[in-house]
């Protein structure tokens, strides 16, 4: 039985794909040869964060269901916790988190299973009573390799680079349509 829910956050949670995609095109269009480019980038995403970027239709809501069900939540990103930040306080996200953890507190990127991993031992919880909720078909597939329950959340953005519903045990659409894991 599923207890535990660690939550990717660009694309699952949040409609942020679109400009992660635009900032990191523009910017390597336009940086000199010799500055970091992705200074510029998580500069300019902090401002969508801060003002532009939405949770997804349904996830309040979702993370209210779970929390009635005694289910803890976490978020485990690619995106580093101080260029999210202004999003999380505006979103109330945190409020039904247990904590946030990203790929650079950890020192591996998705395509390895460590933050889930991470994400599950901070929990207190086995593999097997975590589901992750997860965009993109590689993360999806790395979750799904390490033994976790994956429910694969449509997204415009990230559907357009890979099918995230070949690696998941439950595919949703929308979190609208979410009842839980355990009440499928």
């Amino acid at each position: 039985m599923v207890k535990f829910y660690i939550f990717d956050m660009d694309g699952t949670l949040c409609d942020s794909m679109t400009y992660w995609r635009g900032e990191t095109e523009y910017v390597h269009l336009t940086t000199p040869k010799d500055a970091d480019p992705m200074n510029s980038v998580y500069e300019h995403m902090r401002e969508h964060y801060a003002n532009t970027i939405i949770l997804k239709e349904g996830v309040i809501e979702a993370l209210k269901e779970a929390r009635r069900q005694g289910i803890k939540c976490c978020i485990a990103s690619a995106t580093a916790r101080n260029v999210s930040q202004p999003f999380l306080e505006r979103s109330g996200l945190m409020e039904y988190m247990e904590f946030y953890i990203d790929c650079f507190e950890i020192g591996a990127f998705k395509n390895k299973p460590d933050i889930y991993l991470a994400a599950a031992e901070r929990l207190g919880a086995t593999v097997p009573e975590c589901a992750v909720f997860e965009d993109a078909e590689y993360c999806a597939k790395t979750a799904h390799d390490a033994g976790f329950y994956v429910v694969g959340v449509y997204d415009r953005q990230s559907a357009s680079e890979g099918d995230c519903s070949k690696y998941s045990d439950m595919y949703i659409r929308s979190f609208k349509d979410f009842k839980g894991v355990n009440d499928k």
